[in-house]
């Protein structure tokens, strides 16, 4: 599970670097979160069976995404 919490921080903090690259182009700011998000639904995908690990995985994915809807909406 490390490895995939730490592979959505990269995801966010990529996210959070391009909102602060491109914060006077709202039509840009939305294609990375739009990005973002994408990017972690197809990292869960990729793992996505029924198990103990799929709900943690999905939690975790969950967690940040909200992260970045916040770092979003608060642009």
């Amino acid at each position: 599970m490390n490895y995939f919490e730490k592979r959505f921080q990269q995801i966010y903090e990529k996210f959070l670097f391009s909102l602060k690259i491109y914060h006077t182009n709202p039509a840009h700011c939305e294609t990375c979160y739009r990005d973002c998000l994408n990017e972690m639904d197809s990292l869960f995908l990729r793992h996505d069976t029924h198990d103990s690990f799929a709900k943690r995985l999905m939690n975790c994915k969950n967690t940040f995404q909200r992260k970045a809807k916040k770092a979003y909406s608060g642009m």
